[in-house]
């Protein structure tokens, strides 16, 4: 191709700008712009330019757009060994005054994510864990900006090594500037509503690595950027035919979670749970790999932990009300009409959280029981029997745990143990609920922590200053 370098000619220009000091390089301007030519000539030729325009692209700022625009031609190259080249020579293009070129540099190579070679991938991995080494922040922006707007591939990868490359130097790499870079573009995905069901747990373990989880207003931002995606929208419909509106929903109040607590509500959250999807219980699509009802339910519970006030306590009270005595069948009757001695089958963990729900909702909702003799009267019978089961469950658990002591059973291939330490914390937490219940009126006095949930200090069943541990 005529005007393009050989290589004896290439190595020339080399050595000139090699030789040259100080501020006589711009006496060779013309010898860097055949450096620049050569990415258009033969493989040999293509890879010796791409060392030498990242070793002497300094020193002609002028030509800064020429030199990435030369590099992006070898980048995009039909030979693998080329291509891996350049990606390996591009981060020497945003050394010290050249610095600002990074954000750019890393949007190029993250772009170049989309590559089905795995070494040339590791070569791109490297080369953005050196721009996230030498500029962290500004690293950031230029990998996000590919997945605000790359395609699926290239978005999935960004944000893998995003989570791995950080998660293993967080502490070398984040600093302040940095977290609050990270947080600025994490905050832009969620509001763009494209997050998939994948990406979303990622993004969330991101926003660990900075300090938002470590302060009352932080863990409120959280919530509420978790919120705002969730779409709780009281005025539509849940989509309960849909399963990905389902696993969504479920995946962002699971998120969620940690972050609520007294300083911050879970009320939005367990409102939109009660109101809107509750209703739709037996209608709701089932999510591949998990028990849509059992999840609902322990959602449910542990969103009303820390209820703030509620629009409708009623209506709340209600809705939890219908799902829960769905649980607690109503004692048989013999012949004679007389209840007969057969324990009922139940299914403790939703038992525990939906009467859990309850009981903290009826705190805004004190009359529900009362206003309604009939259902008041209905529902005491169905405690007593569900009491009868409880009582009986939880005798033969203390008797297996008093006799097996504290090891599991190896031929079970389970911790049987803890399995019934869990059962029987579940028993004892709807024991304690039946007895405010069972009260003349009902009360909602008892605290409890629910089965699966770590006990705090103080909680329930946690022994008292001064007690003896019970064994």
């Amino acid at each position: 191709m005529a005007g393009v370098p050989n290589l004896e000619r290439l190595y020339e220009c080399g050595d000139v700008l090699a030789n040259a000091k100080g501020l006589t390089h711009k006496a060779h301007r013309a010898e860097y712009l055949e450096i620049l030519l050569a990415v258009k000539g033969d493989d040999q030729c293509k890879r010796l330019s791409s060392q030498f325009i990242a070793r002497f692209f300094p020193h002609f700022p002028d030509l800064c757009q020429q030199s990435i625009d030369a590099m992006l031609d070898l980048c995009e190259d039909g030979n693998v060994m080329i291509r891996m080249q350049a990606i390996k020579d591009m981060p020497n293009l945003c050394r010290d005054s050249q610095i600002k070129t990074l954000p750019k540099i890393a949007d190029v190579l993250t772009q170049l994510l989309q590559s089905e070679d795995r070494a040339e991938i590791c070569v791109i991995e490297n080369s953005l864990m050196t721009l996230i080494r030498r500029d962290t922040k500004a690293a950031i922006i230029g990998i996000f900006s590919q997945v605000h707007t790359g395609e699926e591939v290239v978005r999935e990868r960004a944000l893998r090594l995003v989570h791995t490359k950080l998660k293993t130097n967080s502490g070398d790499l984040l600093n302040k500037e940095a977290q609050a870079q990270l947080v600025a573009e994490i905050k832009k995905v969620f509001s763009s509503a494209s997050v998939t069901g994948e990406e979303f747990p990622r993004l969330m373990a991101i926003l660990q690595m900075t300090y938002l989880p470590k302060s009352t207003a932080g863990q409120t931002e959280i919530a509420t950027m978790v919120t705002t995606m969730a779409n709780l929208d009281m005025a539509k419909d849940f989509d309960y035919s849909s399963p990905e509106a389902t696993d969504r929903l479920l995946q962002c109040a699971t998120h969620a979670l940690p972050y609520f607590s007294k300083a911050v509500p879970s009320t939005a959250f367990a409102e939109y749970l009660i109101s809107k999807v509750l209703p739709h219980y037996y209608l709701l699509s089932d999510i591949p790999g998990a028990d849509t009802k059992t999840l609902l339910c322990k959602l449910t519970g542990e969103l009303c932990l820390h209820l703030g006030a509620l629009a409708q306590p009623g209506e709340a009270a209600r809705n939890v009300f219908d799902r829960l005595i769905d649980y607690m069948p109503l004692p048989p009757l013999a012949e004679d009409g007389s209840v007969t001695a057969e324990v009922p089958s139940l299914e403790f963990t939703k038992v525990e959280c939906l009467m859990f729900a309850f009981h903290r909702i009826c705190r805004q909702a004190t009359t529900f029981l009362t206003e309604d003799e009939e259902r008041l009267k209905d529902f005491k019978l169905r405690l007593q029997y569900l009491a009868r089961g409880v009582t009986g469950y939880i005798s033969k658990l203390r008797e297996f745990l008093k006799t097996a002591g504290t090891r599991a059973k190896e031929a079970e291939g389970q911790d049987d143990v803890k399995v019934k330490q869990i059962a029987l914390r579940t028993n004892e937490n709807i024991q304690a609920m039946i007895r405010d219940l069972f009260h003349s009126p009902p009360i909602y006095k008892a605290e409890v922590t629910l089965s699966f949930r770590e006990r705090t200090k103080g909680a329930a069943g946690a022994p008292k200053p001064g007690e003896k541990r019970k064994p």
